[in-house]
């Protein structure tokens, strides 16, 4: 018996500092995951889908396209409104940061405001006095500022032109934990456009709107924007074309895309893309072009601009264009070869095809459209 409890006694007392052991271990491999998460502020799930691939991430911008990125998943925690000396902020805030909109109330007449700071913006695309040096054509890809793949798909398929009369720039907002890998971008490729505002599907809008206002500023001596969603493949050679028969034609003051006509509000609360009646009363939209491609000019550029300072924000952007066009009776151009669906089969007579979501499926495609249809110019 006693011989029987020794043994026991002598196996207990190797076993402990194993177990010990084990447990200090596991206590260092803990803590060293919590110090190598970034400081910020943002949620598990976004970090997870970041910085777990991060040298996927990186090497992108070096890279030709090798997999796409997700998508933001940041989305608006509050919207709060306070008033202060007749100025109201309406206040977008989620747990990274916060972005501010103000109008003023002046006699009943409200001026909304947008102030961002630029991050980054591009080198040599543009003049900033409107000379000839301004493309005849210039691409402004709205682009979700986590879709690093997809940019770098477009620079290498019906972005690629050597037209010195095209050129390209990427329309993006913020969010601090994509900081270090947009500064490696903007550094090569010199052709982000970045502001302050958080970057979601709420602030489309907002993205649109600044967008506007750079181009006014920096580009104002080009003859026509195209203005594009990052998951869209260009028949570059085929809108160039179209739009110098415009301009010859001496049609320099355009609103082109697929524009939608009786169209109507989403009032279930469900919706992604619910409206309430405070936000717009009426039963049916006014026609507004589809904003995942369109084509419109400066001056229609800072005619919407002036308008927007009198307007309500709104999350939907294309329809937000449709309803200051209404205001400023700015003729609505529908061309149904800004396709809004997938159409591999019409590419050598469409502007624009949607559904690229893959930048791989986008590279791929590119390649069978260019060497059937010699779509770069």
């Amino acid at each position: 018996m006693w011989k029987n409890f020794r043994i026991l006694l002598k196996a207990l007392f190797m076993t402990v500092p194993i177990l010990f052991l084990i447990f200090i271990l596991a206590t260092l491999v803990l803590n060293f995951g919590q110090q190598s998460k970034p400081e910020t502020s943002i949620d598990e799930e976004t970090y997870a889908r970041v910085y777990t691939d991060n040298s996927t991430v990186d090497s992108m911008v070096y890279q030709v396209v090798s997999q796409n990125i997700t998508e933001s998943v940041v989305q608006l925690n509050t919207t709060k409104v306070l008033s202060k000396n007749n100025t109201t902020k309406v206040l977008v805030k989620n747990k990274t940061t916060t972005v501010v909109a103000t109008h003023n109330n002046t006699n009943s007449t409200q001026i909304y405001e947008y102030s961002f700071s630029y991050l980054y913006v591009p080198v040599q695309v543009c003049s900033s006095n409107g000379t000839k040096s301004d493309p005849f054509l210039l691409f402004v890809v709205k682009s979700d500022v986590y879709n690093m793949a997809n940019r770098m798909a477009i620079r290498n398929t019906w972005g690629a032109s050597s037209n010195p009369g095209i050129k390209l720039v990427f329309l993006l907002g913020y969010l601090p934990v994509m900081k270090p890998f947009i500064q490696k971008e903007s550094n090569m490729y010199k052709d982000i456009i970045q502001l302050n505002f958080i970057d979601n599907y709420h602030n489309n809008t907002i993205k649109t709107i600044m967008g506007f206002t750079w181009v006014a500023t920096h580009c104002r001596g080009a003859n026509y924007i195209f203005f594009i969603d990052d998951d869209y493949i260009v028949n570059t050679k085929h809108i160039w074309n179209h739009l110098q028969s415009l301009y010859v034609a001496e049609k320099r003051s355009v609103f082109l895309g697929f524009v939608w006509k009786g169209a109507r509000p989403q009032r279930n609360t469900k919706s992604k893309w619910y409206i309430s009646r405070d936000d717009f009363k009426d039963n049916v939209w006014p026609p507004y072009a589809s904003g995942g491609s369109l084509v419109l000019t400066v001056d229609i550029i800072n005619k919407l601009l002036t308008q927007f300072k009198f307007m309500k924000p709104m999350f939907i952007d294309d329809v937000y264009l449709g309803i200051a066009c209404k205001k400023l009776n700015i003729s609505l151009i529908h061309e149904s070869r800004f396709s809004v669906r997938y159409r591999p089969d019409k590419m050598n007579h469409l502007f624009s095809s949607h559904g690229f979501r893959s930048p791989m499926k986008l590279v791929e495609d590119w390649k069978k459209f260019h060497i059937k249809y010699d779509m770069v110019i």
